[in-house]
């Protein structure tokens, strides 16, 4: 649509008054007297003393204290100074001492203020005919459109637009003057005035405006509405309030289909599944190897188009067969000059959401006796009894009293923690082009000691145009650096030492000096020398560090043929280089090496993307056609050297390699890879209602063999705008039905197709080593497969007020390349080969959201979103699929099981004679680790110069086996062991526990391996053996890797994830602080969970790729502050 008023310095007021009307509109239809709107402009009076002021803010003050809009129709120096004076005046007044004598004049209808240039008629104009014309705007169902543009077609400077009820009055027309009448989302309508004095004007809208631009593959910018696939679009500006560590716990909860599981743990990053599998992240069009989410500040990026399923990305090859991520970065400014801005997030701890709680009532020990076998079953605590304990002070073995004075030594250990997330750029804009540059600081204080992230991030980007040439580039530089990253996982965590394995009955704190004096840097303060480490000790002296540099550029260059023809130029490199560094100090019990350990890593990846594009657009009508071709070269290099300590340290406390007892370790590591590519795109449309686009793109990649090195990734989608050929109901807006279809291979990883020899140095008398591998290679493999199929709708109501999208897809994988077993006389042990299984992977989305409320003060905005995957076996491999009875065709492939109890006919618990549970010697599936439902849902409020915006996500189903409360229970730390049944035992020495559940009487039972029952001859009754609690649920909770079925839990849960209350500060008052606009606001992360049966551990982040929580570190809640301000 073209908007024939000049749009001066000011727009973004016309914009907000369009805002304005619209809901006027929608929501309250009802006219209004007349006299009440003549005479606004005389019934609002003013006094104000403003000296010196800017013209801009002397308008935001009048807009501020009344109901007027000003409305520019040509272009304005707002930064002139002007001094206005009135007492009890109107509107009028103050603009006479604004505009008089600088050759502008005014008019003012309604509320609406109109400034333009004055006029000066041609002689020829004098001596026609002028006249005065009215109207009335409506849509096609004869509602008014209030603030549509009615301009004189050629005289820009001679327009109005209409009021809240679609009227307007427009001077100095003549008959041969023509009306041109436009409005946003409608199509624009020309009216020959002639005799008229009163026109009725009806606005159809227009599809073509309805569409959202999006960004798809290569980076092209098209048209949500032709695209046959499912995408799906953030603003940057949604990223940048409540800002964490990185943008992933931002983004939760606000795509489709993007399951988001965010760490609880230090310098984590989220695990990011789309449609269940890893996608691509594409940065400005540039398929980075070593950028993801968190290399990018919230700050840098303009917008974030999800593209989901192979088909959106095809044009990427096997990199693309998951879906991208496609990331926009921020390149120059939006408005003319010099521009500053400044963002500034700070966080704080505030409390936890999930944490393990324990009991204080008991010691260390077993059977109910002190002891240091690192069991939490020993005696009870605070009732006078004594026993032999590590007196740190003294370092000795002495008799002490047993009291809970360590009670809370978990939360005593842990750190105030806060996230700082700070964000200064500078823009500038000028004849042909524009610049931005951006300086981002983040730092993370972890829950542990000694854990501190620092990542500083600069980028500088620009573009410029000159004639039919056109110029982008960008630069940045990421360090991203880290004190200690070890103390998470099962063994050798805080979680482990200080919980799990740690009772009430020693005082952390008393454990601060953690060397023995005297003997610094050789022997660690503690009262175990086998397993624990002093909690201090592994935060200060078992320390994993790194230490990352990461460098992006690239260069886009574009020059225009023709009007239809364009050629294109892109290349980028990105350099990620690592150091780390382990040590640990000797005496450490659960580390590399108890006698000392120093090692050092440097990794270098490096990838080269380079593309030369070819690109036509041409119309004929309402045919067009559009199309590329081009071709891609990228290349990779990873290498590596790593060098150990071997036997311990010969100088304690001296971390180099130097002071290795042996020869050190070192290894290398080098791999390369190239891939050329040529890929095209054909787009056909007709009259903006029909779309269909086949691509095609063939890789020659090195990983593969010479014969079948060429693969070949077609795909097909289109799209139909229903709403353009069937007449839907006025309340119906738009209606799309879309579809796709493509097909993607993966190459092998880097020499997985070479038979290469394993070579170690140093293994018997110093002498070198070399083995042949074990599996034999050099076969006819086929790439994996993948054939995805996809359909969706898209659909707007009530005046494009609400909206919605459906997408189904469903992809069939085969050809999975796995080592499988062979004959031992072949000399192998295993075979390269390809999988004859096929698994499917299939799912809905739904996206819902809209504008509910919408008046002059208030405005509700929300964006629901639902997400289901189904995971199945289409075919199954007689020779090499899993032989388990629920492994068949049609059933779910991402199933967990476990060697489940024993049960009797009705579900209870089997126990055997000595009242202990039976566990089965077969697996049984007791879920699937995926969940059924991912959902999300984002509400904005905005009031006047307040809004509220928060967004709560969640997941339902999926299963995983949490260690947390398994082992808390086996451990003896567990709160819920408190009880009766432990008191009577350990106090009075008496055993009253009974298992719940069922004994055999008589009879037996007999499985075959599957588990099903060849006979059964068993009779039951009620269990009635007295056992020790101890005993029993140390068996009920059995050990860390074989999984009790109590827990293997339901991973339901919701959050709110995300909070903002900002206030937008009073023009006014940024004029006098001389800023062009601030806000403030009150941020939280992490603010509430919700958990079905997860107590101890956050759900969120849950079990890993085997269904497996590993004492996850206690979730945290975070309230903070934001600042920003533009300059």
């Amino acid at each position: 649509m073209k908007n024939n008023l000049k749009t001066g310095k000011l727009m973004p007021a016309l914009k907000k008054s369009v805002s304005l009307v619209l809901f006027l509109t929608l929501s309250f239809p009802t006219t209004y007297a007349a006299t009440e709107t003549a005479s606004y402009a005389d019934k609002v009076i003013f006094t104000a003393s403003l000296q010196n002021q800017t013209l801009k803010s002397v308008v935001d003050y009048v807009e501020k204290n009344s109901e007027f809009i000003f409305i520019w129709e040509t272009d304005v120096d707002l930064s002139r100074e002007v001094t206005v004076d009135v007492r009890n005046k109107p509107i009028q007044e103050i603009l006479k001492q604004l505009f008089d004598g600088t050759g502008l004049e005014y008019y003012i209808n309604d509320r609406q203020v109109l400034i333009r240039k004055a006029k000066t008629a041609s002689k020829g104009l004098q001596q026609q005919t002028r006249k005065q014309v009215k109207g009335v705007v409506t849509d096609a169902a004869g509602e008014p459109l209030i603030g549509a543009n009615v301009t004189v077609k050629g005289q820009t400077e001679n327009g109005t637009i209409t009021d809240v009820n679609g009227a307007f009055t427009l001077g100095n027309v003549t008959g041969e003057d023509v009306l041109l009448v436009s409005y946003i989302g409608y199509a624009s309508v020309e009216v020959k005035v002639g005799n008229q004095t009163s026109v009725k004007v009806m606005l159809k809208e227009d599809s073509e405006i309805l569409g959202e631009v999006v960004v798809t593959a290569l980076g092209i910018k098209r048209e949500e509405k032709a695209l046959g696939y499912a995408v799906q679009k953030v603003g940057g500006d949604k990223l940048t309030t409540a800002k964490g560590v990185d943008v992933a716990s931002t983004l939760t909860g606000k795509i489709a289909g993007l399951n988001i599981q965010n760490s609880t743990e230090f310098n984590e990053g989220a695990k990011i599944l789309l449609r269940g599998e890893t996608p691509i992240v594409i940065v400005d069009g540039i398929p980075y190897d070593n950028v993801g989410l968190d290399d990018i500040a919230p700050d840098d990026i303009e917008s974030i188009d999800v593209l989901k399923g192979a088909t959106a990305s095809a044009l990427y090859g096997s990199r693309g067969a998951s879906g991208a991520i496609m990331i926009t970065t921020k390149r120059g400014a939006e408005e003319d000059g010099l521009n500053v801005s400044v963002n500034s997030n700070t966080m704080f701890f505030s409390g936890y959401l999930a944490f393990p709680e324990t009991q204080s009532s008991y010691s260390r020990g077993q059977s109910g006796v002190y002891g240091e076998s690192g069991y939490i079953w020993g005696d009870k605590l605070d009732i006078g009894r004594t026993a032999i304990h590590y007196n740190p002070y003294t370092y000795e073995w002495e008799e002490q009293e047993l009291t809970s004075k360590g009670k809370n030594n978990y939360k005593n250990f842990l750190q105030f923690s806060f996230v700082t997330n700070n964000n200064v750029s500078v823009t500038q804009k000028g004849k042909y082009g524009s610049f931005r540059a951006s300086m981002t600081h983040i730092y993370n204080r972890g829950q542990y000691p000694n854990q501190d992230m620092n990542k500083a991030i600069f980028t500088v980007g620009g573009e410029m145009e000159w004639k039919k040439f056109k110029l982008e580039a960008s630069a940045s530089y990421n360090k991203h650096k880290s004190t200690n990253n070890n103390g998470s996982g099962y063994s050798g965590s805080y979680i482990y030492d200080l919980v799990i394995w740690g009772s009430a009955d020693y005082d952390i704190r008393d454990f601060r000096d953690y060397w023995i004096k005297g003997q610094e840097n050789s022997q660690q303060n503690w009262y175990d020398n086998l397993w624990y480490d002093n909690p201090w000790f592994k935060a200060y002296e078992i320390i994993d560090a790194s230490d990352t540099d990461l460098m992006t550029s690239s260069v886009t260059g574009s020059y225009e043929i023709t009007p239809w023809l364009k050629a294109m130029i892109r290349g980028g490199l990105d350099v990620s280089t690592t150091r780390n560094e382990w040590r640990n100090a000797i005496s450490a019990n659960y580390a590399w090496d108890k006698n000392g350990f120093y090692g050092l890593s440097r990794s270098t990846s490096l990838s080269l993307n380079t593309d030369a594009i070819l690109m036509a657009n041409k119309t004929w009508g309402k045919f067009t056609i559009d199309g590329l071709f081009g071709g891609n070269i990228y290349y990779y290099r990873y290498d590596q050297m790593q060098s150990t300590t071997q036997g311990g340290l010969s100088i304690p406390g001296y971390y180099s390699l130097k002071a290795s007892v042996d020869p050190i370790d070192a290894t290398s590591a080098l791999q390369q890879k190239r891939v050329n590519s040529l890929y095209g795109k054909l787009s056909l449309s007709w009259d903006s209602t029909y779309f269909l686009d086949v691509t095609g793109r063939n890789d020659w990649s090195s990983t593969l063999r010479s014969d079948e090195r060429s693969c070949f990734y077609p795909s097909v989608s289109g799209s139909v705008v229903l709403s353009e050929i069937i007449n839907l109901p006025s309340w119906w807006d738009f209606l799309k039905v879309r579809g796709s279809w493509t097909v993607t291979k993966s190459d092998a990883s880097i020499y997985a197709n070479n038979n290469v020899y394993s070579v170690s140095t140093n293994v018997w008398s110093g002498m070198t080593s070399a083995s042949y591998p074990s599996t034999l290679i050099g076969g006819r493999v086929r790439p994996q497969k993948a054939e995805v199929w996809e359909v969706g709708l898209a659909t707007n109501f009530f005046k494009n007020r609400l909206y919605a999208d459906f997408a189904y897809y469903r992809k069939a994988e085969s050809d999975f390349i796995i080592s499988g077993g062979v004959s031992s006389m072949t000399g192998y042990q295993n075979i390269q080969t390809n999988f004859k299984e096929t698994r499917l992977r299939s799912g809905f989305e739904i996206t819902l959201g809209g504008t509910p409320i919408k008046t002059r003060d208030f405005q509700w905005d929300i964006l629901t979103n639902w997400a289901h995957d189904q995971y199945t076996y289409q075919t199954i491999d007689p020779e090499y699929s899993t032989k388990k009875p629920w492994v068949k065709k049609g059933a779910t492939w991402d199933w967990f099981a476990i060697n489940d109890w024993e049960r009797d006919p009705e579900g209870n618990i089997v126990h055997n004679s000595d009242g202990l549970p039976t566990k089965q010697n077969f697996t049984t599936k007791v879920g699937k680790l995926t969940p059924d439902l991912v959902w999300g849902i984002t509400n904005t409020l905005k009031y006047k110069d307040w809004s509220l915006s928060f967004t709560i996500d969640g997941r339902v189903g999926g299963m995983s086996f949490s260690r947390t409360h398994q082992m808390l229970m086996n451990g003896g730390a567990g709160i819920d062991t408190d009880n009766k049944y432990r008191y009577e035992e350990v106090v009075n020495g008496n055993k009253t526990f009974i298992g719940p559940g069922v004994k055999v009487v008589e009879g037996y039972v007999t499985y075959d391996p599957d588990g099903n029952i060849i006979e059964d001859t068993r009779k039951f009754a009620p269990n009635d053996i007295v056992i020790s609690y101890e005993n029993y649920i140390r068996r009920y909770h059995d050990g860390a890797s074989a999984p009790s079925r109590q827990n293997v839990l339901d991973e339901t849960f919701f959050k709110l994830r995300n909070l903002s209350l900002t206030y937008n500060l009073p023009q006014s008052l940024c004029s006098t602080l001389k800023m062009k606009q601030a806000s403030v606001s009150l941020t939280g992360q992490n603010l509430f969970l919700w958990a079905k049966e997860y107590k101890y551990a956050d759900p969120d982040k849950g079990g890993d790729s085997s269904g497996y929580e590993s004492l996850n570190s206690p979730s945290q809640r975070y309230i903070g502050i934001n600042i920003k301000a533009t300059f």
